[in-house]
């Protein structure tokens, strides 16, 4: 069970938005910490708070055993503090979560939604294993840290909100088919979170702080209605079971959003939704997920197709539009003969 003020604090996070306001917030907090980070945001972090840590971890995995590793090395402090992307996200989560020591996220991007999210997608034998329950004490999302960061990277974040788009289907689907509970008032609060989305097109392309702003207040607004509900339903479907199948197939790393992206193109097509639409939207945000892009081939895209009927259900994945229509050689021909799809070799 989870703890109720732990609870109540991952559907009212704390949430801190605006320019330089990391350290003003982390410096703040007395006592000893442990820094979480990655090379590139660390040297922007302020020297004075980098100094205050008694260790810093480099996060480089999220694999189990390498979780458990760098648990078991951790010194003894009064907060950690975690500056950098969705790895170093979900790694100080986890200890977090192991230790039971407060926590303070600052994402130094947004391409997924790791800041905001309570557990932590760990890998085990090549798959992707949600565990634990943590909520950070404070986000802060300074905007000046954030907009370091390439502009496609930021620009990637709006896949784990455009997914709300074939989550809900795929929701519907399963509750339809008699495996989970569907609740219209969720579904339609999540719609008008992705109604927002739709509108914020053009300042994602710009990467304004609107946009990012929007975006990481998003992502809160969808993870406090996925606890609501009780799953990931309202935000999580086949689009990103098919981005967990393409990491399986060519052992890559991906940037989550772009492959994400991608994922809601092919499951709209496959959904019957209008996939043009979602197509058009990733264009005028100026996120790549085309396979070209994410440096896929023709033939690692129909592997991961092929095989993605079988990969959800070794994995217990929920009941999706991958579980209800023909993933054969015919049907994934057809899925990947869309206009523009455009793969990373000769053939496409």
């Amino acid at each position: 069970m989870v703890d109720q003020v732990v609870l109540d604090r991952a559907l009212h996070p704390d949430l801190r938005i605006g320019r330089g306001i990391l350290c003003s917030v982390a410096g703040s907090r007395p006592g000893t910490l442990a820094l979480f980070t990655q090379p590139e945001p660390s040297r922007l972090i302020d020297p004075a708070l980098r100094q205050r840590a008694l260790t810093t971890v480099f996060v480089q995995s999220l694999a189990e055993a390498s979780l458990e590793s760098v648990v078991g090395s951790l010194p003894t402090v009064d907060y950690i503090l975690a500056v950098g992307g969705g790895v170093t996200m979900d790694a100080a989560k986890y200890a977090a979560w192991k230790t039971g020591t407060p926590l303070i996220l600052a994402p130094s991007i947004i391409s997924v939604d790791a800041a905001v999210t309570n557990t932590v997608a760990v890998r085990r034998a090549g798959k992707v294993i949600y565990q634990g329950f943590v909520a950070a004490d404070v986000i802060v999302a300074d905007l000046d840290l954030i907009s370091a960061a390439p502009a496609r990277l930021n620009r990637a974040g709006v896949g784990d909100l455009l997914s709300i788009y074939t989550a809900l289907t795929d929701w519907k689907l399963a509750a339809s088919s008699g495996h989970i509970a569907f609740d219209s008032a969720l579904a339609l609060r999540s719609e008008q979170v992705l109604e927002r989305v739709w509108q914020m097109a053009d300042d994602i392309a710009r990467v304004s702080d609107n946009a990012l702003a929007g975006v990481v207040t998003s992502y809160a607004e969808i993870n406090a209605l996925c606890l609501e509900a009780g799953h990931s339903g309202p935000e999580e479907g086949s689009e990103h079971y098919f981005a967990y199948r393409v990491e399986d197939v060519t052992q890559r790393s991906y940037v989550h959003g772009e492959l994400v992206g991608l994922g809601c193109v092919l499951m709209a097509a496959l959904q019957g939704n209008d996939h043009a639409k979602v197509a058009s939207f990733l264009d005028r945000c100026r996120v790549e997920w085309r396979p070209v892009q994410l440096g896929l081939t023709r033939g690692e895209c129909r592997l991961a197709l092929i095989g993605l009927s079988a990969y959800v259900r070794a994995s217990g994945l929920p009941h999706s539009i991958i579980d209800e229509v023909d993933l054969g050689e015919d049907g994934v021909r057809r899925l990947m003969s869309l206009h523009d799809l455009r793969f990373a070799d000769a053939e496409g």
